[in-house]
C-alpha cells in the first residue's frame, strides 16, 4: 500500500510540476562605463575587440589608431603595443588560451598574422602552410579570432574561414557561402559582418542583407534565426554576434541601435542600448564580444566601447523585454 501511496503522489506532483512550469528569468543590462584611459572615455569608432577571459583583460585593435590597447576589468587601459608601427596596418586581434597574441594586418589583397608574447612582443610572422588552393587565392582576412587549438582566419568577403594552428599550418576550412547554399552571385553581393565561435566551436555569423544570423557547427550543420522589422527582437542592419558561456546569443543592430539577447534555441528575450547620446545608450553599434555576464559594444561617431553588465531577474521585478 505503501509503494502505491508513494507512487500516486509522485505522479501528482510531477503533473503539478508539469502543469505549472516556473517562470523563467527575465533578461536585463546595466551600462557600466565606457572604456577609458587617464584622460577619460576614448572616443573610438568602429574598432575590433577581443577578451582574454583569464586575464580578465580586454583587447581593442585600432585600425585608425594602428595600435592594440589592453583594458582591465574595471575599464582602464593598462597597456599598448604596436603605436611604434611594428604592425602597418593594424586591422584585427585575437588572443590565445595560452596568452600569446595575434595581430592581423591587411592592405589591399594581402595580409600578415604576427604572433606575439604577452606583453605584445612580436616573435614571429606566421607563414602560412598548407593551404588548399581554395584559400591559397582570393582569401584575404580580415578578422580573426582563437577558440581551442586554433586560429581562426576569417574574409568576411569571400566567406571563408581557415584554421590554422599557432604556427600557421593549415588544418580545416569553411566556405559558409557554399554551405549555406548561397550562390557565387549571393557571395559576392551579401557577404557577412559579424563572426565570432562559441563555446561548442559553432560558428556564429549575420548576413545583413537577409536579415539572417546564423549557426554553422563543426559538421556543417546549419540553423538560422531573424525577421525583418524594426520592432524588438526584428533585424534591419544586423552586424556583431557573440554568445556568452550559457549559450545565450547576442547580436547587434547597427541601424536600430540596440543589442538584442537571443537564448540557446534562438527565441528573443531583451534589447539594451538603444539610439541616443545619453551614458547607455548607442550610436551604430557594429562588433560585440562577451566575457562572462559582461557585453563590451564598439560604436560610431566617436562613442567608443560601452560596456552592459548583463544578469537576470524573476518575473515579478520590472522588464525591459521588448524594450
Amino acid at each position: 500500500m505503501y509503494k502505491i501511496y508513494r507512487g500516486m503522489l509522485l505522479s501528482l506532483i510531477l503533473v503539478t510540476a508539469l502543469a505549472s512550469p516556473a517562470p523563467a528569468a527575465l533578461f536585463r543590462a546595466a551600462y557600466l562605463y565606457t572604456l577609458s584611459d587617464f584622460n577619460g572615455a576614448i572616443p573610438y569608432n568602429w574598432v575590433n575587440l577581443a577578451v582574454d577571459r583569464r586575464g580578465e583583460e580586454t583587447y581593442v585593435a585600432d585600425p585608425a589608431g594602428r595600435s592594440v590597447r589592453v583594458f582591465n576589468d574595471s575599464g582602464m587601459e593598462v597597456y599598448r603595443f604596436g603605436d611604434n608601427g611594428d604592425f602597418r596596418n593594424i586591422t584585427a586581434v585575437a588572443v590565445a588560451d595560452s596568452g600569446e597574441i595575434f595581430v592581423l594586418s591587411r592592405s589591399n589583397a594581402s595580409y600578415a598574422v604576427t604572433r606575439c608574447d604577452y606583453r605584445g612582443e612580436p616573435k614571429a610572422r606566421l607563414a602560412m602552410k598548407g593551404l588548399p588552393p581554395e584559400y591559397a587565392t582570393d582569401f584575404v582576412p580580415d578578422t580573426i579570432c582563437w577558440h581551442g587549438d586554433h586560429l581562426y582566419l576569417v574574409d568576411r568577403n569571400t566567406m571563408k574561414v581557415a584554421l590554422t594552428d599557432r604556427e600557421g599550418s593549415f588544418d580545416s576550412g569553411y566556405e559558409l557561402g557554399t554551405i549555406l547554399g548561397f550562390s557565387k552571385k549571393q557571395i559576392s553581393e551579401s557577404g557577412m559582418v559579424g563572426f565570432s565561435v562559441d563555446n561548442e566551436g559553432d560558428l556564429l555569423f549575420t548576413v545583413p542583407v537577409f536579415f539572417s544570423a546564423y549557426l554553422v557547427t563543426p559538421g556543417h550543420q546549419v540553423r538560422s534565426f531573424g525577421m525583418r522589422g524594426s520592432t524588438p527582437g526584428k533585424f534591419n542592419i544586423v552586424s556583431g554576434i557573440a554568445s556568452d558561456e550559457r549559450g545565450n546569443i547576442y547580436v547587434a543592430d547597427t541601424l536600430r541601435c540596440v543589442v538584442m539577447i537571443f537564448d540557446r534555441d534562438f527565441s528573443f528575450q531583451a534589447e539594451f542600448g538603444f539610439r541616443g547620446l545619453e551614458p547607455g545608450n548607442l550610436i551604430a553599434p557594429m562588433e560585440l564580444v562577451v566575457n562572462h555576464d559582461r557585453v563590451y559594444v564598439a560604436q560610431s561617431r566617436a562613442r567608443g566601447v560601452s560596456v552592459y553588465r548583463v544578469f537576470q531577474t524573476q518575473p515579478s521585478a520590472t522588464s525591459t523585454k521588448g524594450g
